[in-house]
């Protein structure tokens, strides 16, 4: 059984010449939940597009349930569960609250439902 649902080893990510990411070793265990926090140029980012599959390492493992991620395309990465959440929330100023969570309700949370789904005329507006 596989202990550890994320394993990163070893991983470098080097832009034009700076080192965004330096020998960066990071473990999660099944069930576990782990908070990146840090200053603005720190890395955050860059790290989670590498997990994601949007910038390859210079160097280093990615292992996702023991599998290497490193030569996955980002979007069988996404099938695989894997996503982010950006800083700046979406939602439509011009709806209510109610009308905001009415359009996340009882629907398929998966990549490729949400990007596919026929929308019904009445939410077009």
């Amino acid at each position: 059984m596989i202990k550890k649902i994320l394993d990163i080893k070893n991983l470098t990510v080097t832009f034009d010449g700076f080192q965004a990411l330096n020998n960066l070793n990071f473990t999660m265990d099944i069930g576990e939940l782990r908070v990146i926090i840090g200053p603005n140029g720190a890395g955050k980012t860059t790290f989670l597009d590498v997990i994601t599959g949007k910038v390859q390492p210079t160097t280093g493992k990615v292992l996702f349930r023991g599998k290497n991620l490193m030569k996955i395309p980002e979007h069988k990465i996404a099938c695989m569960g894997i996503g982010r959440k950006f800083q700046t929330p979406r939602i439509y100023l011009n709806l209510t609250v109610r009308e905001n969570l009415d359009l996340i309700i009882n629907r398929q949370k998966g990549v490729i439902a949400t990007l596919f789904r026929k929308v019904p005329s009445a939410e077009i507006r």
